[in-house]
């Protein structure tokens, strides 16, 4: 029998423990699909998970929520960053609540239910006092979607809304696409066209919390848009027309500023709250807001672009987001303070406004939009 060199033999015992370690899977705390199994309105609805490298989504197709998104943070900890619903029941009762669904036809407001479009006035459905929110009463929050693909880092969605849905012109005809980007971000695309012409918005509207959902507020996260101007705005969040500098306001995020520094929070946020609106009592000091409920006017560099537009960092766990997008709002919504929604958008009240971006669609044409939450520490 030969003999093994002993040299020979330490050599490669030297090489095997001096590889790499295979890295070790993510082990995302993900939500337990059977809550969420269903049919509403004679179609399957489920809880999907996307996922790719260290950063996971879990979507339902009914109404298109976003129901977990998860990254590790700076010690490597997993977590949902997202607020949520355990159920699928309580999605279903929820009244704009909006903890994390697509939004449309018309994301955002329209005011006094009303706009003219080729010269017809269209009345649509009031939801919100005397005006439209977010589509009206049935909008895609309140749609079973139809699965059109589900791979292990893509969800395809499609819908369809009737023509007088609402009050709205025009059958809308939407394809919805989630997926995990290669860079750890979770896009979000539409891409919709209609038979007759209307006004088209779509949005999301996640709640999204660094720490975790339900882990404290989002006071001490530091926010940063890309932003010079908002739509002024009446009581009833509704644009004037007209629009404010941010230079110098409270609404001033063009460098990274820590939200606690202008948001006045008299109260800490309630423990565990998933999206309920905490202690508003109390005189709020000059220069501070009492929360945000704002459209920011997006600075593009080419018009119709993705391109970053704002980010959010939390010190306490190092996560760190940066928002993409081709559209020229971003909703910005702290009421909760628990969390904090960055909705990509088109202005409020456009079909109101000639001097605001057009959202109309016509036959022939396609609307795009997409944005991109991108996770990283830092």
């Amino acid at each position: 029998m030969k003999k093994v060199s002993f040299k020979l033999f330490a050599l490669a015992a030297a090489m095997v423990c001096c590889m790499p370690a295979l890295a070790a899977k993510p082990k995302f705390p993900l939500l337990p699909s059977a809550p969420y199994d269903t049919i509403i309105d004679g179609q399957k609805v489920a809880l999907y998970t996307i996922k790719k490298g260290k950063v996971a989504a879990q979507i339902i197709n009914y109404g298109g929520f976003v129901v977990g998104l998860y990254s590790p943070d700076k010690n490597g900890e997993y977590a949902n960053l997202v607020n949520h619903y355990d159920d699928i029941h309580q999605y279903m009762r929820y009244n704009m609540g909006m903890i994390g669904p697509a939004l449309g036809r018309y994301a955002n407001r329209i005011a006094n239910g009303k706009f003219t479009l080729d010269g017809v006035e269209y009345n649509i459905t009031k939801n919100s006092g005397q005006h439209t929110l977010h589509g009206g009463a049935k909008g895609f929050d309140h749609t079973a979607w139809k699965v059109v693909k589900a791979k292990k880092n893509k969800l395809v969605l499609s819908c369809v809304l009737p023509d007088g849905l609402d009050g709205f012109p025009g059958t809308l005809t939407t394809i919805l696409t989630y997926s995990i980007t290669k860079d750890g971000g979770l896009q979000i695309s539409y891409e919709a066209t209609t038979d007759k012409a209307t006004v088209v918005n779509l949005s999301n509207h996640t709640y999204f919390n660094l720490d975790g959902a339900g882990n404290g507020d989002i006071m001490d996260h530091e926010l940063m848009i890309n932003a010079g101007f908002i739509t002024e705005t009446d009581r009833s969040n509704i644009p004037t027309g007209d629009f404010g500098i941010v230079d110098g306001t409270p609404y001033d995020f063009q460098k990274p500023v820590r939200i606690g520094d202008r948001q006045y929070s008299p109260q800490p946020a309630q423990s565990g709250a998933r999206g309920g609106f905490g202690g508003f009592g109390g005189q709020v000091p000059e220069g501070m807001v009492r929360s945000y409920d704002n459209n920011f006017c997006l600075i593009h560099n080419e018009q119709g672009k993705v391109e970053m537009v704002a980010s959010l960092y939390s010190p306490k766990s190092g996560r760190y987001m940066e928002v993409w997008n081709n559209h020229p709002g971003l909703q910005v919504f702290t009421g909760a303070r628990t969390a904090i929604a960055l909705e990509s958008q088109m202005y409020p009240d456009s079909p109101n406004h000639d001097f605001f971006p057009s959202t109309t669609l016509r036959p022939g044409e396609k609307y795009q939009h997409t944005v991109i939450y991108k996770l990283s520490v830092k």
